[in-house]
Formats: structure tokens, sequence, C-alpha cells
């Protein structure tokens, strides 16, 4: 289970970071803009009704991330390495209830690639049982919600479900994604 204290000095180190960062001209891809902040946590009652809507039940891991952080308060953006490609902007992390829309198109294109998706990751030696669900955080990394609430391995899914495990729990994925040296 993720610690409020691991919670705690995830929040403060990524908001540090993204109180300093620039935007880099030479990245193609989506960046955190300076001054993102993370946007106050869920009550028990918004979680559970956020399960509800979404018909899934969240890993303890990612209630407990929930409870302290609800996505991002500013959006991505890309600025194509400023080749002449207009900027665009993405949601950051997903945040309830603001993001729901979003969340749901997610899920959706995820259950249009479960086959493919299940024997992706059979090959890596990854078994996802039949009654997964996969929650989106960021952008394209999906929090695996099984019957086991102690599980929540986090899976980078792209279109037409290839996928990778991006981290084995939600504390490991959170450190690669948000407090690797490269992010």
């Amino acid at each position: 289970m993720l610690s409020n204290d691991f919670l705690a000095d995830f929040r403060r180190a990524t908001e540090e970071r993204w109180g300093v960062c620039s935007i880099n001209p030479t990245i193609y891809g989506f960046q955190f803009q300076r001054g993102t902040r993370w946007n106050p946590g869920l009550s028990d009652v918004e979680i559970l009704d956020y399960e509800g809507t979404l018909d899934v039940r969240f890993p303890g891991d990612f209630r407990e991330f929930l409870r302290v952080m609800n996505g991002t308060d500013l959006p991505t953006l890309n600025v194509y390495g400023y080749c002449g490609e207009p900027h665009r902007q993405s949601i950051g992390v997903y945040s309830y209830p603001r993001d729901l829309e979003a969340v749901r198109r997610r899920i959706e294109d995820v259950h249009e690639w479960r086959a493919e998706l299940s024997r992706t990751m059979a090959d890596q030696g990854f078994a996802l049982a039949a009654e997964s669900s996969f929650m989106p955080i960021y952008s394209h990394r999906y929090v695996v919600c099984t019957s086991d609430p102690d599980s929540s391995a986090v899976l980078s899914i792209h279109d037409g479900g290839d996928a990778i495990v991006y981290g084995n729990s939600l504390e490991a994925y959170l450190k690669r994604e948000f407090l690797a040296e490269s992010s």
C-alpha cells in the first residue's frame, strides 16, 4: 500500500519540479507546464462514486493516491519541437469528475483491444486476468484493476493493444513516470 509519507514526498517533489520546469522546445511529446500542481484528493464517498460511475473496483494503492491527489490542475503541452505544427494541449493526470468523459473513452478504447492486449501481455509473461479492468491515470498509462486489491500494476497501452508493463506497482510507476531524471 502506498504510504502517506511516500505520497507527501511524491507530491512535494513533483510540484517542486513543475514549479521550475520549462517547456523543452526540442521535444516532441506532451510536457508538464511550469506551475502545474496536484488537485486536492477525493473523499472516500467521492472515490466510491467514481468506482460506481465506471463500474470498477480500484486497487488499494490507487484509492490511497486518489485520497491525496486527484489529477493535475494544468494541461500538458506538446510544442512538436517547434517544427511549425500548432501547439496542442492534453489532459495532465486525469481528475474526477472533470475528466470523466475522457476516462470513459480511454476505457472503451482498451475494451476494443482486449483480445490483442491479452495476447501481447501473455507474450511478455504477464497474465491478464479475464475480469481485469483498466483505469487510465495519465495519457496512455493504465492501472490494472483486478479482484486482488493489493495488485496495482500499470500498463502502457497504445492503439490496437500494443502494451508493456510500465510499473509492477503504482509506486514503481509513479517513480518511473514522474521522478526519474528524464521526466
